[in-house]
Formats: structure tokens, sequence, C-alpha cells
């Protein structure tokens, strides 16, 4: 919601342009509704789908549904904030009316692999850009810290903060590292592998990214691929790499999840920001000026940006010195470079953080383009004109490479003299200002034709142009009524929800004074190692959000036993791979904070699934509910505890029978059923 936005008529003009040159555009309305705000949703994609927009992207349930339902031709794409990390995930989704699914950024190259070969839905992974910490979708740090949801396009990013690190009993580990910074995705040297994988569509991240980043980081990955396709092989060359990595890298790049690692080569705990390249060091600060003496590794010009730090790459405040490079002296041994704000000593290191030839450069790439179509032309897309010259009649058809062709007739005299070939393939392939270039030029029938020069203009003119105008995609919908929902207002039970089978047994006993059923939540491998000892109880097992590994394996590997024992309790289900897994078992299934049910239409949409009861999203806790989640991600830190100036601690919880780490607050408010929100389905409190 954050990010800046086209208007309506900016829009359309925007998607006009993009479609006349051959480029699909897609929406992302990726962020998690209220009832009262999905009318205003479903209008905006009705406005979207008249307009001609390609597909959209989204995260919430109930909106996709509605979408559905109303704009069935519509193609939607299941956001990365969907958390799909598996298979079943894909066929969940696909069964809910998604053609493509953005994949979960945790997943190796294997997963990728095994996810393509056995789909017909289209495929998207991420393949540069920025890495969050926790699995999109699940994160709740930036809401808890600040009230900034990242389930509403506001993420604070508390993830880059800096934190004092604490071992298990408390004891100092490091004091103020990014420990939850992870450096950025790059996978420029994998792009074979995705291809072959089956991967439809490559993901780079431009949200709130300055056009500069979009065009290098974009321009290089086309290069490559293009490469690809064509040779079957290619080699980033070293200019390409530094390219990449002068215009943002956060400690360098990581492709350690694609190569199915989750280790520290994962973070960038030193810098949670552009890193820029190490170019020199500082060797003197020239007394009463701003000017400062340096040796250079590599080039510096007038016009770059640098930033100047310590080696030990920390400083008291966390900000640099540094500055846009305005001064700039030869000395005979090294360099003189200005004006320069903060503070230097010698040995500092120098990194350059922008450099003005590169954002020239790629400046001069879209520099003065208009989406009105007035501005010399730079992408042109392929076209093939066919002549048809029968019975005094010449018909000119266009063939575009995306399939839309259309065609002009005029009447033609005949003459004695056969018409000069040359000229009209000239003349038709003059495509001057327009978006086109045309390729290949044929002509059919009689040339005994007389057709002079300026009338081969006028035709390729009026072609193109009609060309143009039927590129240009306009949709029209069908007239709906949509009623808002009251959210439920009547729980129908309260919840225990524990983290391991030690927390459950210290508070089981605990009794709740409330005038509903009170149910205990653990989890599911805990309910089956002691299946005996709680059949007797109101215990309900549930599966993570997140069960990639050994959770997952669990439960496929005992399907059977699990459906047996969870025949009468029901089992909680957090993703929706689950709901493909348990189709057509006799099982309850009840809907877990994972699947973020902000709204009733998505919790309506859920039981036509079979989800019988939802537990609401996070999105709605509050410090009254206890130690809910706040981050659940694949990264296994060697830190336990976290402490950022001004906010509450964070630790981590780690799981015998889960391979993922959950984040949650230190300390927590006491339960106090007077505290806490009584709506939804479920009312819970997390231990």
């Amino acid at each position: 919601m954050k990010a800046g936005n086209f208007d309506d008529a900016m829009l359309v003009k925007a998607v006009d342009f993009a479609h006349k040159r051959g480029v699909d555009v897609h929406v992302a309305m990726n962020i998690l509704l209220r009832d009262d705000e999905l009318r205003d949703a479903l209008e905006y994609a009705t406005f979207l789908y008249e307009t001609g927009v390609d597909a959209l992207i989204v995260q919430d349930l109930g909106l996709a549904s509605l979408i559905y339902k109303n704009l069935p031709d519509f193609p939607l794409h299941l956001s990365t904030q969907g958390t799909v990390h598996s298979l079943d995930g894909v066929k969940a989704a696909e069964r809910m009316g998604f053609r493509r699914v953005v994949l979960s950024r945790e997943l190796s190259c294997e997963e990728i692999k095994f996810i393509c070969a056995n789909t017909e839905t289209e495929i998207e992974t991420f393949v540069h850009g920025a890495i969050c910490i926790c699995y999109s979708g699940q994160c709740q740090l930036s809401r808890a810290f600040g009230g900034r949801s990242g389930n509403r396009g506001e993420c604070a990013q508390p993830c880059r903060l800096r934190y004092n690190s604490f071992d298990e009993d408390v004891r100092l580990m490091e004091k103020g590292s990014h420990a939850l910074s992870p450096k950025d995705l790059s996978l420029i040297d994998h792009l074979g592998k995705l291809v072959e994988a089956g991967v439809a569509s490559l993901k780079i991240e431009g949200r709130m990214k300055s056009p500069e980043y979009v065009g290098v980081v974009v321009g290089i990955y086309r290069k490559y691929l293009d490469e690809y396709y064509r040779n079957g092989y290619y080699e980033v060359s070293a200019g390409d790499r530094n390219a990449l990595e002068q215009i943002f890298n956060r400690g360098g790049f990581t492709d350690q999840y694609f190569k199915g690692n989750s280790d520290d080569r994962l973070m960038s705990k030193n810098i949670p920001k552009h890193n820029g390249i190490l170019i020199g060091e500082v060797k003197k600060k020239v007394k009463g000026t701003d000017l400062v003496d340096v040796k250079l590794f590599k080039n510096l010009s007038l016009g770059d940006g640098i930033e100047i730090r310590p080696q030990s790459g920390k400083t008291a405040s966390g900000s640099f010195a540094g500055n846009i490079v305005t001064y700039y002296k030869k000395l005979p041994k090294g360099l003189r470079i200005g004006d320069l704000k903060g503070t230097v000593n010698p040995g500092d290191l120098i990194y350059r953080i922008s450099e003005k030839e590169q954002l020239d450069e790629i400046r001069r790439s879209y520099k003065g383009i208009s989406l009105d179509g007035s501005s010399k032309e730079k992408r042109k897309t392929q076209v093939d004109i066919i002549a048809i010259s029968q019975k005094g009649k010449l018909r000119i058809k266009a063939n575009h490479g995306n399939g839309i062709s259309c065609e002009v007739e005029t009447d033609i005299v005949t003459s004695d003299k056969t018409l000069n070939m040359e000229k009209f393939i000239a003349a038709m392939k003059k495509s001057g200002n327009t978006p086109f270039e045309v390729k290949n030029v044929r002509f059919t029938g009689s040339a005994q034709v007389d057709l002079r020069v300026s009338g081969m203009n006028h035709l390729r003119r009026s072609l193109l142009e009609k060309l143009a105008e039927a590129l240009v995609v306009r949709r029209k919908s069908k007239k709906f009524s949509y009623t808002v929902h009251k959210p439920e207002k009547s729980p129908k039970r309260f919840e225990k929800y524990f983290y391991d089978w030690e927390s459950y047994v210290l508070h089981r006993e605990e009794e709740i004074h409330v005038n509903l059923p009170v149910y205990d939540i653990i989890p599911i491998v805990d309910f089956e190692r002691h299946y005996e000892e709680l059949k007797s109880r109101n215990v309900i097992p549930y599966i993570s959000n997140v069960s990639r590994g050994s959770e997952e394996s669990f439960v496929k590997n005992n399907l059977e036993t699990i459906c047996t024992h969870c025949k009468d309790c029901g089992i909680y289900i957090g993703n929706i791979g689950w709901l493909e897994v348990f189709r057509g078992l006799d099982v309850p299934l009840y809907g877990d904070y994972g699947l973020n049910v902000c709204n009733e239409e998505t919790k309506d949409m859920l039981k036509t699934f079979g989800i019988y009861i939802c537990a609401g999203s996070l999105e709605r806790m509050t410090a009254a509910n206890g130690r809910y989640p706040l981050m659940v991600m694949e990264h296994r830190m060697r830190e336990k505890i976290l402490e950022s100036k001004g906010r509450k601690a964070i630790r981590t919880i780690e799981r015998q029978n889960s391979d993922q780490t959950i984040i949650v607050f230190k300390e927590v408010n006491a339960l106090s059923v007077n505290k806490m929100d009584f709506e939804g389905e479920v009312v819970r409190y997390y231990f």
C-alpha cells in the first residue's frame, strides 16, 4: 500500500503502451483485505480487467475467490505471499482458480524442478533482489514493532535493524549486528537450470526500486537468458557481475536457498543496505578541509557517490562518511577527492555506492520516453507483412509476433509494367517512429499493378496504425453486486496454542474462565507420540504453516494413522497444500493462522474446500494473545535472543520435529481473558 502507484488514467496509458510493444502487464494486489475493503478491491480489479491488464497477482484468498467468480477469464497469479512451497500447494492453488503460482524464495533447485515436472500450472520463481528472512506472507514483526504490516504492503523492514544478540543463557554474543538481514538473491549463474526445470517466469524485485536498478538488472538477466536459448550455455562477464553489484548489493549476493542451504552464508550481518563496491582506502585527511587523499584499487570519477567506513565496518552512530565526488585531483602518489562529510581516518575503506557512468548509460535507454507514443521509439516488436494482389484489389496483412493480425485493402489499377518489388519492400519496411519493425515482406498474386511509392507509404501507415490499435485490449465485464459480510462476532471456542510438548505439559492444567469450550492446540508430532495419553482430553493437533522437511515427512509417512486418530477431533492446517493431502479423507479440517483469514469471503471460500472452522490471521493479534508467531524462517540462527533499541526483545523457538525456526516475543503478558478480543470463530492465546 505504500509503494507509489499510477492513477487510473496513467495506468490505462501504461497498459496500452506496453501492449503495443509486445509486453504483458501484471498488476499486484497482493495484500490482505478486511471485509469493508473487498468491495473497493473488486471494483478496482474490474477496472483493471476492462483496461486490459493481463493478470492479477493476489494474496488474499477471499479477493481471489470474488475475482474468479465474477471475472472468470481474468488470469490470477498466487503471490509469493501465499506461502506455497510444495507441489500440493500448487495443486490446491490451481483448484482455487490460479493459473500461476509464485513459489516461496526458500525452495531449492531440485524442489522447483520437481514441482514444475508435476503440474500444468505456470510456475514463477524469484531470481534477483531482496530476500525476506521470514517466509513471505507469514511475517508479523513489522506490525508488532510499529503497526506497519508486511501483509498490507507497509513493511518497515525490522529484519534490517541492529540487534544485540544473546545465547540461550542470555550471554552477549554480538553487539549491534544485523542478525536478521539476508544478502540479496542472485541466480544469474543458474538461468539454464531454471529454464530446464520448466519455470515459466523469472521474478526480479522491482517494488520501490529505482528505474536505474530495474534497467540494469532486467537488461543483464534478459541478455543471458537470450544467450542460453540461443546457444545452450552462457558465461557471465566480469563487467556484468560488477554492474549488478554496483547498482545494488547487500554485502554481496547469495544463492544458498537455491542450493539447498540456509546457514550463515545466506546472511549480511554487517550491512543491511547497499554495500557498494570496495575501491580504495584513505591515506589521510587534508587538514582544515573536506578533502581526502586516497589510494584506489578501482576506478573513481567525478559524480560518483562514495561511502567511507572503518575497517571494522561499524561506527557508534551506525552512519558513515561520504558524499558525491565533486573534487578530483591527481597527485604524484595517489588522488585527492572531496567534498566529504563526516569523520574520516587513515586506513578507512572507500566504497563506491553509485557510479555516474553506469547511471547515465542506463538513463539514456529510457530518457524521453512518453506514454502517448510521441517520443522516439526505443523498443520495437517484429511484424511480417503479406501483400495479396487479386481481382483488382490489393490486400495487405500485418502479422504481429504475439498472434494479432490486421489488414487494409485498396483498389488497384492494372498496368503493363511489373511492380518494382525492391521499392515495394523498402516502402513496407519503413516503420518510422512506430513500435514495430517490419521483418519480412511477401507479395503474392499479380504484380502487374500501378502503385506509386506515395501509395505504398499510405498503405503501410494505415496498416501499422490499425495494428497498433488492434494491440490495445479492452474487455467488458458483467454487472455484479457484492454484499459486505459482517465479521463473526460469536466465537465457537477458546484455544490454548503450544509450540512443543514441554510447554503443553507445563500449562495444560491452567483453568480458563470463559463461557466457551476450551481446547489445547499442539504440534501433530507430539499429538501422535502421546496419543494414548491425550485421547480423553480436548486436544487438537496442528500442522505448521510451514512444514517443509521433517514435519511434512512425518505427516505423510503416518497419514493413515493420523486420519484415524483425528477422525473425531480434527486437525489444524496452516498451508493450502494440506487441503490437497487431506482431500477426500474423512478428517475434519480447521484453518490455522497461516492461511491468513482476514475476511468472511476467505472463510466462506475455504469452507468449500472442506475447512470447518478458521482461526483468524495473526493480523488481528495483540499483546493480549501471548507469544504469537512473529516470523517463521528456514534459517537456523546461532543467536537465540535479540534486542533492538526501543523495542521488545524477541527470541527463537526451534522445535525438535521441525526444520523451521519461529521468532516470538521473549516476554509476554500473562493470559488475561478480560483483555482479549472476542471476535471471529476462535479466540486463542499462544504460550
